[in-house]
């Protein structure tokens, strides 16, 4: 009896163990991209992302635990900070990460075309895409728009929570409204669509206004896409996109990624963040007595401090992968994908803690019945399909 327990539970074991494997298997030889990362700002604020951070959602060790193929590194520039300096920083951004490729060129590179992904993706180096959040980088030039495009630039994000001069976000849409100048896209903003259709540059409409969005959906020729939002119907924050947003984009062709933070996942958790931040308002206070107000350090800073303390509050992989759901059974499985924010939030969801975990995704969704046609497309196939098309 005692050698049928013993040969059972080995039995037992090797079926985890083989699936597991076979999970794991299935994930790393997926196409796998996210659109949404802003590791290049812990970078500059001197961490070595080269090297494996134990702070860091990402960093090149996690993105090879991953099996991430193409990170889109987020360019955003502070609209405080470099005040009339907006293209400048852009630039040297963008020069930091071709810094970071150099130093490994048989692991990590800029991709320009469909065919550097492809290329990069046959020998294992991670495409790293370049993506500018905030339409204010362009100082309202269409020739510096262009420059960006020509040092690599592949999606816009037409504004971040900050309106420009071209275009209204979803922040000054929905909590000053009557004060804006205008709302939507200007006649100049209507000029970038347009350029942006014509040089291959994805418009990215995440952080923007629901007018901005129509406008853009009325102009724009080629597919478009939501490079870090969630669903507002499960989550209704002002950031999040609304149900006919989600049809209007399925039928341009477009893609929604979806946006891992907790305050964009989970309705109940800012109330949560807030109580939790007001409990540690002298700890973050001294913090930004050393490093600063509103500086990129002290931020990054707050966040590892207050880690462990989020760890009751955060909600799960599950809430994630709901949001997942919803896209795909609302406008179909071809338009939806990740752009978690990696390095962006303070905090991201229990069992997806780094960007290394992703094959607890994939395992999510085996869970919930998606056949590996639905998952690769979720993965990164998606991704492939909409800068394909915007690009020719």
């Amino acid at each position: 009896m005692r050698n049928y327990i013993l040969n059972k539970v080995w039995l037992i074991c090797w079926i985890l163990i083989s699936c597991g494997s076979d999970i794991s298997d299935f994930h790393h030889k997926s196409f796998i991209a996210d659109t949404h990362n802003d590791v290049l700002l812990r970078s500059m604020s001197g961490r070595n992302i080269l090297s494996n951070l134990p702070e860091s959602h990402s960093d090149l060790k996690k993105f090879e635990q991953g099996g991430v193929d193409l990170q889109v590194f987020s360019i955003w520039v502070s609209p405080s900070e470099f005040e009339g300096k907006y293209f400048d920083r852009a630039n040297k951004m963008i020069s930091h990460l071709e810094n970071l490729c150099s130093r490994v060129p048989e692991k990590w590179a800029i991709p320009f075309n469909y065919q550097d992904i492809i290329f990069n993706d046959q020998r294992d180096i991670l495409s790293c895409m370049i993506g500018v959040e905030g339409g204010h980088a362009i100082e309202n030039d269409l020739q510096k728009l262009e420059k960006l495009y020509n040092r690599g630039m592949r999606y816009l994000g037409v504004t971040w929570n900050n309106s420009n001069d071209w275009a209204t976000s979803a922040k000054d849409e929905n909590q000053k409204r009557d004060s804006l100048a205008f709302i939507g896209l200007s006649e100049f903003g209507k000029k970038v669509i347009r350029k942006c259709n014509e040089l291959g540059i994805m418009i990215d409409v995440s952080h923007a206004g629901e007018q901005t969005v129509k406008d853009i959906l009325d102009i724009s020729n080629k597919p478009i896409i939501a490079s870090h939002s969630s669903v507002y119907n499960l989550c209704p924050h002002f950031r999040n996109l609304k149900d006919d947003q989600l049809f209007a984009i399925k039928k341009n062709g477009g893609v929604v990624f979806i946006n891992f933070y907790p305050t964009y996942i989970d309705s109940a958790f800012a109330e949560k963040e807030k109580y939790l931040k007001e409990s540690k308002k002298s700890l973050i206070d001294s913090i930004s007595a050393i490093y600063g107000e509103n500086t990129d350090a002290g931020w990054y800073k707050v966040s590892e401090e207050l880690v462990p303390y989020y760890q009751s509050i955060v909600p799960d992989l599950s809430d994630v992968v709901n949001h997942i759901d919803y896209v795909k059974n609302l406008i179909g499985i071809n338009h939806v994908g990740i752009g978690a924010d990696w390095d962006g939030v303070e905090i991201l969801p229990k069992n997806i803690e780094h960007i290394g975990k992703l094959p607890a995704l994939t395992k999510m969704l085996i869970d919930r019945g998606y056949s590996k046609k639905e998952i690769r497309k979720v993965l990164g196939e998606n991704f492939k399909r909409v800068f394909r098309e915007v690009s020719q």
